[in-house]
């Protein structure tokens, strides 16, 4: 799908469907504005064009016999004067209009268009100032909200080329040429969230016998070489050297090694310690059956998305890579399969991680934060000034926010401020839990330093999180993102297929962003 900015009234006519937003006024569309700019596209069939004759019918009084209230996400599509097609699309009442609303008016437009076998679209951009954000929001999210609903899906079927829905070819958002810069600028950051977030998406949609941790480690490789990023992973051989017991101790029931995937980005051109220093770490792990540990057989297949972290913080970098931030970012992707092989970890097993403390394993399926840990450690050595890192890691953390919110723990107020605001402008939206001393205490072990569990079941997520807090530095700025919840979606939305959300991508490259402004 290819975006392009013209003038109001520049080739309107020529386009095969011409979308017109709709606000809401007392619980009834307000058709004024939509009349006039259809007026630039050759009218309404039955009256209303430019070469309308006198005494036609009232356009208006069509439209408000449609039912068409202009809620938000709805759609009437209407036949123009010159043949063609428009299509109203609802954005509800103009002070409930936020970036989300149209994120997802746009998705319903384009998984329209698709029905309507539309090529070319032109978007008919509300006055300035009637929207509550700038031009540049505005294109930024029109542009994701039609590019995320087509995400790929189905891409190993038979038969299939490929996934993709096939789009609108070309999408022209028409506004008055002193809008074109911010509309310019929202398009292209746009064209850099929707890699990161496709690419998240994807990797999570993979099944695990095709991303095992090596295949994993390939596929960062490959995105680093596009977007101009280093990468180097560290096979099992490096990983004793480093005394990773926790990242080894997981993988070591799988015929499928461990690998930990480093990957660099700095901007060209800049000193690097002139340039902040962020580290990304993500959980990895590419099947998760659960260890010696065994889950339950209902729902095991969706454990091929307890990579989901992973695939967060790749597709964050690749985001800020394609925006040349101002940033000296670090990415750490500590990736295993935990499978329940005659040489897997067992219940009361003692590992001694990277950091030198020993932990016990109470349960093999606490193991993502044990992977963790191990990366932790390892991101910290380069002293970075914030760390964040991103987990499917508890079933708790979905039990006590559902599937629309990631839990947020971490000890620095600034962070789980600028990650909240990011939530809020990407709709990836996170909720701050506690995390206490008490909480830390409660994973103390008595034959070791530490153990993989809290003393029971209340507060999984709060004491997961406290055991990864024992190997972050107090005086380091950390947040822990679990997104166990949020990751893969059960049901279509306006702007995401069944299956991988891609859910942290964007998140994390707001944050980034908003770290460096």
């Amino acid at each position: 799908m290819r975006f392009a900015v013209a003038e109001s009234n520049a080739r309107a006519a020529l386009s095969d469907l011409v979308v017109v937003p709709v606000f809401q006024v007392d619980d009834a569309a307000d058709f004024g504005p939509a009349l006039a700019a259809l007026k630039l596209a050759g009218g309404l069939a039955g009256g209303g064009s430019r070469r309308g004759r006198a005494g036609a019918a009232d356009p208006a009084a069509g439209l408000v016999a449609s039912g068409f209230a202009a809620k938000a996400e709805a759609l009437l599509p209407v036949a123009r004067g010159d043949g063609g097609w428009a299509l109203l699309v609802g954005l509800g009442p103009v002070n409930k209009v936020d970036l989300e609303t149209l994120r997802r008016a746009a998705g319903r437009v384009a998984a329209r268009a698709v029905e309507m076998k539309a090529s070319h679209l032109h978007l008919l951009l509300p006055e300035v100032g009637a929207l509550p954000f700038d031009d540049r929001a505005l294109a930024r999210c029109w542009a994701e909200g039609s590019e995320l609903a087509l995400s790929p899906v189905g891409t190993l079927k038979s038969g299939r080329k490929a996934g993709a829905v096939r789009g609108p070819a070309r999408v022209t958002l028409a506004g008055a040429r002193r809008r074109h810069a911010a509309l310019r600028e929202g398009l292209s950051e746009a064209a850099a969230f929707v890699a990161g977030c496709l690419l998240a998406r994807e990797l999570v949609n993979l099944p695990p016998n095709l991303l095992t941790p090596v295949a994993l480690a390939r596929h960062a490789r490959a995105a680093a070489r596009r977007e101009g990023l280093t990468c180097r992973v560290l096979g099992p051989a490096r990983l004793r050297q480093l005394r990773m017991g926790g990242l080894l101790g997981v993988g070591q029931g799988s015929a499928n090694p461990p690998q930990l995937i480093e990957l660099h980005w700095r901007l060209p051109g800049r000193r690097r310690s002139a340039l902040p220093k962020i580290a990304l770490v993500g959980k990895g792990i590419t099947f998760d059956s659960g260890g010696i540990s065994l889950k339950p057989a209902a729902g095991m297949e969706l454990m091929k998305t307890d990579m989901a972290g992973a695939a967060a913080v790749l597709g964050a970098a690749v985001i800020a890579a394609r925006l040349k931030l101002p940033i000296d970012l670090t990415v750490i992707i500590p990736t295993a399969e935990n499978m329940p092989d005659g040489r897997a970890a067992r219940p009361s097993d003692i590992v001694t991680m990277a950091s030198g403390k020993t932990v016990e394993i109470l349960n093999t399926d606490a193991e993502g934060r044990l992977i963790l840990a191990d990366a932790l450690w390892y991101a910290a050595r380069g002293e970075p000034d914030h760390i964040i890192d991103a987990a499917t890691l508890t079933g708790a953390c979905v039990v006590a926010l559902g599937n629309h919110f990631a839990g947020l723990l971490g000890n620095s107020a600034e962070l789980a401020e600028v990650l909240g605001q990011a939530g809020g402008e990407t709709f990836e939206r996170v909720w701050q839990l506690p995390l206490v001393q008490e909480h830390r205490d409660e994973v103390l072990g008595a034959w070791s330093d530490l153990k993989n569990l809290g003393d029971g079941r209340d507060g999984g997520a709060l004491t997961a999180a406290a055991f990864l807090s024992h190997f972050v530095a107090d005086e380091m700025s950390w947040a822990h993102l679990d997104i166990a919840g949020t990751a893969w979606t059960a049901k279509p939305t306006a702007t995401c297929p069944r299956g991988a959300t891609g859910f942290g991508a964007r998140l994390i490259a707001r944050a980034l962003q908003i770290l460096v402004d």
